[in-house]
């Protein structure tokens, strides 16, 4: 008897994750019918499914609309919770398959779209190098959006520039370092051969800058706080290397750590302007779940972030101490 509960019990589990998928692409696909063709079920055996899981809820999850078929008020919640289970099962699954079949496994994590041409492919490179059995999925998304992302766990962490947030609850952030910037022009630009460039000559001048909420809002309270209008900007982006063509190749000023622009600079392309520099200084860090567990395929990727960072560190102190003197 004791058994037979058991296995009873096990296959109440299997349903309604099941009736989860169920709903999901009831709603997703707004007809029954092409609902159950994609979940490779009969459409009575969907109804079936759906009102099995209103009877244990004991509220109605779906309507006929005008549209097709609508997820109530309630339905609506359990959607919105159920894509974390299923993204949680398959999750699970994926690490199981990984072991089994004697891989290092998989990680998918997001990264602060400067990244995706900066720093990243380098390390990404020599991690595959020495782990050719990690596969990693990268997605490139703004703040705001991987931070949702790490919440709904689809994705492992995040990693980039750090901007602010109203509410972190069930997030920690790591920061790592204080990246520091100087403001960039074209060998050709006015200001390239200047000395004693003010404030009022950035203000003045037409700009290429990250698109970054953070990189913005510290550009604007630059010129703000000043009592001058803030510079225009003839281009955001938030593509580094399109910004560095664009400064090479017009009299745009912006903004980017110089090691960034270091090959361009040393090639007499690009010159680093002798200014005081708005948005000198950005937070880089780790955006993780609270309470989440990071996988040992994950782990891999962060500690190579950390020890990446960590290296260039002391570099970013020697630029600061030569700065004062």
């Amino acid at each position: 008897m004791r058994n037979h509960h058991v296995t009873r019990h096990g296959s109440e589990d299997a349903m309604e994750i099941q009736q989860l998928r169920h709903l999901i692409a009831a709603v997703e696909h707004r007809n029954l019918l092409k609902a159950a063709d994609k979940s490779y079920i009969s459409q009575s055996g969907l109804s079936r499914s759906l009102k099995s899981l209103e009877h244990r809820l004991g509220v109605p999850l779906l309507t006929r609309g005008p549209k097709g078929v609508e997820p109530t008020v309630y339905g609506l919640t359990v959607i919105r919770r159920a894509k974390v289970i299923l993204n949680e099962v398959q999750r699970s699954i994926e690490e199981v398959r990984a072991i089994e079949h004697g891989r290092i496994g998989e990680t998918t994590f997001g990264i602060t779209q400067n990244y995706a041409n900066y720093m990243m492919p380098e390390l990404l490179a020599s991690l595959h190098a020495e782990r050719p059995g990690l596969h990693v999925t990268v997605v490139a998304d703004g703040f705001l959006e991987l931070v949702k992302k790490v919440k709904a766990e689809e994705i492992d962490f995040a990693f980039g520039l750090i901007g602010r947030i109203h509410h972190s609850d069930g997030l920690t952030i790591e920061p790592l370092m204080e990246n520091r910037s100087r403001v960039v022009a074209g060998s050709h630009h006015p200001l390239a051969g200047k000395r004693d460039i003010s404030i009022a000559d950035l203000a003045g001048a037409e700009w290429a800058m990250l698109s970054s909420e953070s990189v913005q809002r510290g550009f604007g309270l630059f010129f703000e706080t000043r009592g001058l209008p803030v510079a225009p900007q003839m281009l955001k982006s938030n593509s580094i290397a399109m910004i560095r063509h664009v400064v090479c190749e017009s009299d745009a000023l912006t903004i980017l750590p110089q090691e960034v622009v270091q090959p361009e600079i040393d090639a007499g392309a690009l010159v680093a302007l002798d200014c005081e520099t708005p948005v000198e200084r950005t937070r880089i860090g780790l955006i993780f779940r609270d309470g989440g567990l990071i996988t040992p395929q994950a782990e891999v990727v962060v500690k190579r972030i950390r020890a990446v960072l960590a290296e260039r560190a002391p570099v970013e102190e020697l630029l600061e101490e030569a700065a004062l003197q």
